[in-house]
Order: structure tokens, then C-alpha cells, then sequence
């Protein structure tokens, strides 16, 4: 497997290695050098066991530089968040883009660790991935008698997310942030146009069919049914469509874009019963109260990971593939396991 930089995909210029997840983040959530379990390499049959600070991929020097800026800005709203103080809109956006940073540098690791096990040939990278999907996040607190600090990823070693780095789950301390992003994934949901039809063609290309904009909000998730958090944002961005409507003659779209040249939505979040838009970035977006039968175990939170993989990828499935139900069995086995395991944890 040839090296390529976790950026811009190319061969690393003035080799450099990225920390998929940052120092910062390791040292604030226990010891950096500590050795940790990374699923199972399914070519191999062995389990994958790494220290997380050897957690690296290959980049150029440059790249690297030109990102450390953004790890910078984003440390003190995790630290917000792990404070349970509230963020605002544009510090929900940068944290969107750091997850997408996180979500494609994993995808690209295991990429390595496991010797490419989906047999892909990876076209997307941290430079052509950050902002330019649809994309959601949710942040649960994790109540606990005690501070407990950790770091896991959480669907990052299946075999669906070799084929669709859609959807994963990060626990940092004591808060689990479920992250997703896709084409057109919440553009629905935000009253924005939208392909009823997907399918996969070939190495990650789609076919679009049947467009439909309603101009109307809504909660459904592709399939996707989320549980209450005390904070939900989605933000629809369709920088890569080819749709025709006019972004600056829409009126709908004139309002609910911050971007209109790249085609990039404003904010969204759940609030109730509801989806509202977020006009004012900077305006602080206040914490839901998740009390009653909205609690629910940490099983059940970090299932949603599992079940967002595998209504993403049955999204662009195109008839029965065989691999593809494979997969998608093996995330179910996932799923009856955080559920079932996981009902004694505090």
C-alpha cells in the first residue's frame, strides 16, 4: 500500500505524521500513552491493539501546519461542552468541521491498520471532506456519581464505515458526541432540495434521481431515528450538487443559507418537537433538559452509531449486495450488543 497524506491525498511532501486524535485530547482524557483495543483486523482474524499516541497517519509537513490551527480553536469548545457550559452556532460549525477532520482521519487509519480491508481505492480526504456534505451532530451528557474520564471511538472498526465513513460516536470524559455525515442526509430535513433516489454506481460515485424540494422541516433522520440530547445541530450543505435551482433567487434558500456561492446552509437544531434555523451564529444554543423516559443507558446512545451506518448505507444500496448485507448484519450484531451489555452502566 502506497503512503498517501491524510490531506490532500497525494504522497506526503516533507513526511509529517497527523495525530488523528490530538495530544490535547488524549492528556484530557488520561494517560497519552495508554494502550487501547481498536476491534479486529477481519483479514487477519487478530485483534488490533495500539497505543493512542502511535495513533498517526502519514502527511505532509505543510498540511499538517496549515490544520493545527482548527485543533487550536476547537480544544476550548470541547472543553465547554465537557463543562456543560453552552456553545454558540459558530462554534457548533467549527466543531462540525473538527469532526469531520476526526471522522475521514479514522476512516483513513483503519484504512492502514487493517490493510484496506474493504479492497477501496479512497478518494476523499480530510482537504476534500471537511464541510462539503450534509452533517449532523448530537452531544448527550453522560450522567455518572463520579468524573470519568476516557476516550473511545465508537463504529470507526466496522466494515461499513470502510465502505461509507458516514456516521461514528466519540466519548470524551463525560460527554458522547454522535456525529454523521453524508450526501444529502439532513437536506431533507432542513426544507432543502433533495435526491429521493440514490444509488452507488462505482468506487463511491452515486447516481441522483427524482429531485424533490418541499420547503419544509422535519426530524426524520434518512431512516435514522435520534434519541433526545441536549443539543442536536444539522447543517445541510450541498457544495457538490448539481441541482438547478437558483441559490440567489430562492427565497427559502436566500434565508437559510450563510453561503449561498458554496451552497452552505446555516444551522438547524432540534428543539422540542421541532427543527428551527439559526440566524443569529452567535447566540448562545442552549442546552435540552433529557429527563424521564428520555434518559436512556449508554448502550442505547452509542447503538444510534450502528444504526446510522446502516441506514446510510442502505440509503445507496441498489438491489441486494451481497457484501453490503453482510455488513450490515454484522452492525446489527453491534447494535444487540451495546443495547443488551450495557444496561448496567453508570
Amino acid at each position: 500500500m502506497n503512503k498517501i497524506c491524510v490531506f490532500c491525498g497525494n504522497p506526503p511532501e516533507k513526511k509529517n505524521k497527523e495525530h488523528v486524535l490530538p495530544q490535547w485530547l488524549l492528556k484530557m482524557t488520561g494517560d497519552p500513552n495508554r494502550v487501547v483495543k481498536f476491534g479486529n483486523n477481519y483479514l487477519e482474524g487478530k485483534e488490533i491493539i495500539f497505543s493512542w499516541k502511535r495513533f498517526t497517519v502519514p502527511s505532509c509537513t505543510k498540511c499538517n501546519d496549515k490544520y493545527a490551527n482548527l485543533e487550536g480553536e476547537v480544544r476550548p469548545i470541547v472543553e465547554k461542552l465537557c463543562d456543560k457550559i453552552e456553545i454558540n452556532s459558530n462554534e457548533a460549525i467549527k466543531l462540525l468541521d473538527w469532526l469531520d477532520k476526526v471522522r475521514i482521519g479514522l476512516w483513513i487509519n483503519y484504512y492502514y491498520l487493517e490493510k484496506n480491508k474493504a479492497g477501496i481505492n479512497p478518494r476523499m480526504f480530510i482537504e476534500n471532506r471537511i464541510g462539503r456534505k450534509d452533517r449532523f451532530m448530537q452531544i448527550q451528557f453522560l450522567e455518572s456519581n463520579k468524573k470519568s474520564d476516557g476516550l473511545n471511538a465508537f463504529g470507526v472498526e466496522t466494515l461499513s464505515f470502510q465502505f461509507n465513513p458516514s456516521c461514528f460516536g466519540l466519548r470524551i470524559n463525560n460527554i458522547l458526541i454522535l456525529n454523521g455525515s453524508n450526501d444529502f442526509v439532513i437536506s431533507e430535513n432542513c426544507g432543502f432540495p433533495f435526491p429521493k433516489k440514490i444509488e452507488s454506481v462505482e468506487n463511491g460515485m452515486l447516481s441522483l434521481k427524482d429531485w424533490q424540494y418541499n420547503r419544509t422541516v422535519s426530524k426524520k433522520i434518512s431512516g435514522l431515528k435520534l434519541l433526545k440530547g441536549v443539543l442536536t445541530v444539522l447543517q445541510p450543505i450541498q457544495t457538490e450538487m448539481n441541482y438547478e435551482t437558483n441559490y440567489f433567487s430562492d427565497s427559502y434558500l436566500i434565508q437559510n443559507c450563510i453561503d449561498r456561492e458554496k451552497r452552505i446552509g446555516t444551522l438547524f437544531r432540534f428543539a422540542d418537537d421541532d427543527v428551527i434555523p439559526i440566524y443569529d451564529l452567535n447566540a448562545e444554543l442552549y442546552f435540552e433538559s433529557v429527563k424521564g423516559k428520555d434518559v436512556k443507558i449508554i448502550g442505547e446512545l452509542i447503538s444510534k452509531v450502528y444504526e446510522g451506518q446502516n441506514a446510510f448505507l442502505l440509503r445507496v444500496m441498489s438491489g441486494k449486495e451481497e457484501t453490503f448485507e453482510r455488513t450490515i448484519e454484522s452492525n446489527k450484531k453491534h447494535i444487540e450488543f451495546y443495547k443488551e451489555y450495557h444496561k448496567n452502566f453508570a
